[in-house]
């Protein structure tokens, strides 16, 4: 049997939305994946991110290695 159970995270631990008609002691396989909502608040907080980094790059000031100084071999 499946069946697709909504549930919230209190302090660590899922909570069903509602009932989910299993008896106590019954083991179940959980595949977790976050809502559609949390989904897109994700990759929005990922889309202003990607936009202040090309507004304003990040430049050490150091010196910039070659290809052969990065893939150095001993």
């Amino acid at each position: 049997m499946s069946q697709v159970i909504f549930a919230t995270v209190e302090n660590g631990v899922l909570k069903p939305d509602g009932k989910i008609g299993l008896s106590s002691g019954t083991k179940v396989r959980l595949t977790v994946e976050l809502c559609d909502e949390a989904v897109a608040q994700a990759e929005q907080a990922c889309d202003q991110l990607d936009h202040l980094c090309d507004q304003f790059p990040l430049d050490s000031g150091g010196t910039k290695l070659t290809r052969d100084q990065l893939h150095e071999r001993r």
